[in-house]
């Protein structure tokens, strides 16, 4: 999960309380937050499925420590998780399941097909 401080507006309402409009990138006092999830974060060597999830439902609009800004040190100390609760396989003893080569139940050196419904 983000809870990014550059978004210009907020669920309708403008984020230009201390706007700062010349860093890279622009930033408000205001971040959103809302859970993620990142369907498949891969390389041909390693895969992973992460949620990120948020402490209230929705997109919410956060300042101070319900950010969990990490320049500012609070990164675990936000309502969303940051680094996610992640599913990798390789992590999770099956050490045959994913790679390069037809050793692998996914040979990554062919082709393969993903598909993802909602």
């Amino acid at each position: 999960a983000q809870c990014p401080h550059d978004m210009k507006f907020i669920k309708g309402e403008a984020n230009v309380l201390e706007w700062n409009h010349t860093a890279d990138p622009p930033y408000g006092h205001y971040g959103i937050c809302c859970a993620e999830m990142d369907i498949w974060e891969a390389n041909s060597m390693a895969t992973a499925y992460t949620p990120h999830t948020c402490d209230k439902p929705g997109s919410t609009r956060c300042e101070g420590i319900d950010c969990g800004d990490t320049l500012k040190g609070e990164r675990y100390k936000g309502i969303c998780d940051k680094d996610g609760c992640d599913f990798n396989p390789y992590r999770l003893g099956n050490r045959s399941y994913y790679g390069i080569s037809s050793n692998f139940t996914v040979d990554t050196s062919r082709p393969v097909s993903v598909v993802t419904q909602f």
